[in-house]
């Protein structure tokens, strides 16, 4: 039997991609999704989302990223944020670089090795190895809202509701998907691996500099729109959002060392998030039984850390796939 009540947990890139999804796939479903606070403070409004992958794992559900992307870019065009990109990776670690190669390579366009000319001729003090492709970034405070627009084109609904307990979601839907993010493990009330990964990222009024130059994985700079995007620091377990002088010399004294002529560029924004880190997403399905006897559907999707535009398709597809399973076990 098919879903007539769904709810979805949060408003990032993961519900909104997860609800557009269901949309599709069960048109005839009455959507809802719960957020708890305005998308600007939430970690998907930041990010530049370039498409970038850490675990090698999950390479088949960016692959399925990457062609959505690919589609969107061609045929909705720039009010989706979505655009296409070239640049650098650049490392004195080869290991890191081998297993961006292992993870993407036969993924993105252009995948190459820069040899000594190139990386002399293109870099202030490069480093021992460097990279290149060229690759989408969906840029989340347009990308995200331009899901939204069209969620509610199609009739879901969005409630400003903090929700502690799935359970209490699941009294009044057939399924209930968990996008919670960092809070997903404490709504799922199974799950305490969920850990911060606090990032920060710097908006800067620079339009000519089009390609992204990452140094280590921690420095680096990203075109958007009518910007460029700089940053962060990578700091597990730590969990305060403001931003502080120190973080801003951290980034901009990194940073200035690969490129001196951002110097006394005008900044546009500031902006301070926490990634939901785990060992692994937690991507399945899972059978509920309430008190009253009543039974509901959960699929988790949640724990992307810094890859959650890089993942968020495939897993959202995947939502979809977990449910069709579940019908089809029942008929």
């Amino acid at each position: 039997m098919l879903p007539k009540n769904i709810a979805v947990i949060g408003e990032g890139v993961i519900g909104l991609s997860s609800a557009l999804a269901l949309v599709e796939k069960f048109p005839k479903a009455k959507i809802d999704i719960f957020y708890d606070r305005p998308f600007i403070q939430t970690c998907s409004f930041g990010p530049a989302g370039l498409f970038r992958l850490d675990d090698y794992r999950l390479k088949s559900l960016s692959k399925v990223t990457f062609d959505r992307m690919a589609l969107l870019e061609k045929t909705v065009g720039p009010n989706t944020g979505i655009k296409l990109v070239s640049g650098y990776i650049q490392s004195d670690d080869e290991d890191k670089l081998k297993c961006q190669e292992k993870n993407m390579a036969d993924v993105v366009y252009n995948f190459k090795w820069l040899d000594e000319r190139e990386k002399n001729s293109l870099f202030i003090n490069p480093s021992k190895f460097c990279i290149h492709y060229t690759a989408y970034a969906s840029e989340g405070k347009k990308y995200v809202p331009w899901m939204k627009a069209i969620l509610i084109d199609k009739g879901v609904s969005f409630i400003k509701k903090q929700i502690f307990n799935i359970d209490e979601v699941g009294e009044n839907y057939d399924v209930v998907i968990n996008c919670g993010g960092l809070n997903g493990g404490k709504i799922a009330g199974d799950d305490d691996s969920v850990y911060p990964i606090r990032g920060i990222a710097i908006e800067l009024d620079v339009k000519w500099h089009k390609h992204f130059n990452y140094k280590d994985f921690t420095n680096f700079s990203i075109p958007m729109s009518n910007s460029i995007v700089i940053g962060t620091v990578k700091q597990d377990n730590r969990s305060d959002i403001e931003i502080t002088d120190e973080d801003r010399k951290e980034i901009w004294d990194k940073y200035l060392e690969i490129h001196p002529t951002m110097k006394g560029a005008k900044v546009l924004s500031e902006w301070c998030n926490l990634r939901p880190g785990r060992s692994s997403i937690r991507l399945e399905s899972q059978v509920r039984n309430l008190n009253n006897g009543k039974q509901y559907l959960v699929i988790h999707n949640y724990g992307h850390g810094g890859n959650g535009f890089t993942l968020h398709w495939g897993c959202a597809l995947k939502v979809t796939e977990l449910i069709g399973e579940i019908i089809k076990s029942k008929l």
